[in-house]
């Protein structure tokens, strides 16, 4: 995946290469002089543009927590690439071009290539018309009304901004993914004979064929192809445990590409078809894990006190349940067996027990504790004294214990103790020292949004809890922690990487003012990666801000490469306006095959429909549309900005002279002479 991502962004520095060689072999130089002119050209830009893309790549590799384990092989795969690209692009491509026959005499082509040398030429004199007619009269206008041109890109990146903000673009942390393989997993309370699980299994199976014989399939195929039910072992949660109280049921799908439904949205119906089971402790429906664990919604409660602990995951169970799109809510706390509970009465202390000498005499008195030992030949035979098994055999036989105090003394277990006949715990689950109790819910993103049901609960359950349980701690887990361990690591490294492209830009231009025009448009790239998700109904996660993340990186360089001709023109002496111009004319072509080439190479990945490349689309996405609005913005936007500020040079020369200076007086003429220039 790593090698289809970066297989259009590989080839950007050869197109720039191999169109500069072109224009000089079009002017009529010899191949070899050509070869040589054209690398002298756009090598410092090619550098620069391959450089930058490379740092930006970086702090992908630095992604913290479970999501960074999935993109860390990425940045390797696509800075490898780059690295060997940039030797072949300024090495072995001139050495290939050097040695093609003259493109100004005519070709003598028969069948085949004559019909594909015919449709080449006419889509070059197009491009070269659209360049004259189109391109150049527009760019005109926009320097004339620079101000506007920038006042509408801030415009629309606001807009573009706000579709995330309003919720028309929605974003999830990882989408979820189409798995072929569900599974509903049923436990009872422990001692539940086997029939009656079996008999759940059985209406959570018919349940299932109602919803298959519901739905149908692209292909028309059947919708189950495999299925498996299992009594007395769990397939999924609770993995691995065993008991006649748990049962399983599997069902394999049809691939995704001939089902033509969700395994998320057939795991839905399922649950709906089901409904409620009788006496059962837990039933949970799953699809195929993929991606980093933990549920959308996860809520860890911390404390001491564990009936607090279940009064506030029941209560915020309730207000899940509230929420429109949110299914399989549910507690990791398990109820034990009813047992005996015993309490320590307060005149207990003046009499010296305690609670271990309450539990010590009971448990000898029930269970035995050994009085001595007999060796019998080879044996070693311990003797325990305990109660009868008359008096072990009621549970009203409590009131009749007696504990010995420490001076000798015996006293009614009642007259020290209270006694309750209440649930146990199957287990108690620990963290930071604390008891915990995590409460779990899925949500169906076609309906609502992890982000949003996290914002509404800060706003009003988490507080109302957090009033009325004092001792009670809620921390948000699943998507949420995913989403704080990898912004922590990009919200350290994007910013480093940032300076390290500003160096390499202002180290290539020798200006600290450009490295800044053309950062400016990092953000602008955005607009394209919100539409791209908007337009193909996908909603931003995080593999799409690591898209962007990626993106600052790539949609710089056909800035850099534009600026760079805009440079050349300036210290051969044309003015700033002329310079502008012709040197959007003269990137014009490089420019548009480079986003061409990059969207192409990418379009493969975010057309895939197999399931293992599916997390990695969004990121794809975000890169595609990013370029593809890149285009636009390197030739409208990077020449108003490099007018507007000519217009602020004036402005700052006419506040030291205390007159207008003409504008041959502030274009600057050669870069190698004047420092600071634009």
């Amino acid at each position: 995946f790593g090698l289809i991502m970066v297989l259009g962004i590989v080839v950007d520095d050869a197109i720039v290469v191999g169109e500069a060689i072109y224009v000089h072999r079009k002017r009529g130089e010899p191949p070899l002089q050509a070869a040589v002119n054209g690398v002298s050209e756009v090598a410092m830009p090619v550098l620069a543009a391959v450089t930058t893309t490379i740092v930006a790549f970086i702090p992908l590799s630095y992604v913290g927590g479970t999501m960074g384990k999935f993109v860390a092989i990425l940045p390797m795969v696509v800075i490898s690439c780059l690295l060997i690209s940039l030797v072949e692009s300024l090495l072995l491509l001139p050495a290939h071009l050097s040695h093609l026959p003259d493109l100004n005499k005519p070709k003598k082509l028969w069948g085949i290539f004559a019909l594909i040398e015919r449709v080449r030429g006419a889509v070059s004199q197009g491009l070269e018309t659209f360049i004259e007619k189109r391109y150049v009269p527009f760019i005109g206008k926009v320097l004339n009304w620079r101000y506007v041109s920038l006042a509408v890109a801030i415009t629309v990146l606001m807009l573009s901004v706000g579709l995330v903000k309003g919720g028309l673009v929605k974003f999830q942390v990882f989408p979820k993914l189409d798995g072929f393989v569900i599974t509903s997993t049923v436990e009872f309370p422990e001692g539940t004979p086997p029939d009656i699980t079996s008999d759940a299994l059985n209406r959570i199976e018919t349940a299932f064929d109602q919803v298959a014989q519901e739905t149908a399939t692209l292909s028309g195929d059947p919708l189950v192809r495999q299925r498996l039910k299992l009594v007395g072992q769990a397939l999924s949660g609770t993995m691995g445990a065993t008991g006649p109280h748990m049962g399983s049921i599997q069902i394999i799908l049809l691939p995704s590409e001939k089902r033509g439904i969700h395994s998320n949205d057939l795991l839905i119906s399922w649950e709906k078809a089901v409904g409620g089971i009788p006496g059962v402790k837990s039933l949970t429906f799953e699809g195929m894990q993929a991606g980093p664990s933990g549920a959308e919604l996860e809520v860890w409660l911390q404390g001491r006190d564990m009936k607090d602990l279940q009064d506030v995951a029941n209560k915020l169970q309730d207000a899940l349940a509230e929420y429109q799109g949110v299914y399989q809510i549910r507690s990791d706390y398990a109820q034990g067996k009813n047992e005996l509970q015993l309490t320590l009465k307060p005149e207990a202390t003046t009499l010296g027990l305690s609670v271990q000498d309450l539990a010590s005499q009971i448990n000898a008195g029930f269970y035995g504790r050994e009085a001595f030992r007999v060796q019998r030949g080879e044996d070693d035979i311990r003797v325990k004294v305990r109660y009868t098994a008359d008096e072990r055999s009621q549970i009203s036989d409590f009131e009749k214990v007696h504990i010995r105090t420490a001076d000798g003394r015996e006293v009614p277990l009642l007259s020290v103790a209270n006694i309750s006949f209440t649930p146990g715990f199957s287990t108690i689950t620990r963290t930071d020292g604390l008891r915990r109790i995590k409460v779990t819910a899925e949500v169906n993103n076609k309906i609502a949004n992890s982000g949003e049901i996290f914002a509404q609960l800060a706003k009003t359950t988490f507080r109302e809890l957090k009033q009325a349980y004092p001792d009670v701690y809620l921390s948000m887990q699943g998507s949420k922690k995913n989403t704080r361990e990898s912004f922590s690591s990009l919200i350290v490294g994007f910013p480093i990487a940032m300076v390290g492209i500003f160096v390499i830009i202002a180290t290539i231009f020798r200006s600290y003012i450009q490295p800044f025009i053309i950062l400016f448009t990092i953000p602008f790239g955005i607009i394209g990666a919100i539409i791209g998700h908007l337009f193909l109904g996908y909603n931003l996660s995080m593999m799409s801000i690591f898209g962007m993340v990626a993106l600052s990186g790539v949609v710089i360089n056909d800035a850099i490469v534009l600026i760079e001709r805009v440079n050349e023109n300036l210290t051969s002496g044309m003015g700033l306006f002329d310079a502008v111009i012709q040197g959007g004319a003269r990137r014009f072509r490089a420019i548009f095959l480079t986003s061409i080439s990059t969207v192409g190479g990418l379009s493969p990945l975010i057309m895939e429909t197999d399931m293992q490349a599916k997390f990695l689309v969004p990121m794809a996405l975000s890169v595609a549309g990013g370029v593809a609005f890149a285009t636009v913005l390197t030739l409208v936007l990077i020449p108003s900005l490099l007018v507007i500020v000519n217009d602020f040079r004036r402005l700052v020369v006419k506040g030291v002279s205390g007159k207008w200076p003409t504008r041959e007086a502030v274009e600057p003429r050669s870069l190698k002479k004047q420092e600071g220039e634009i």
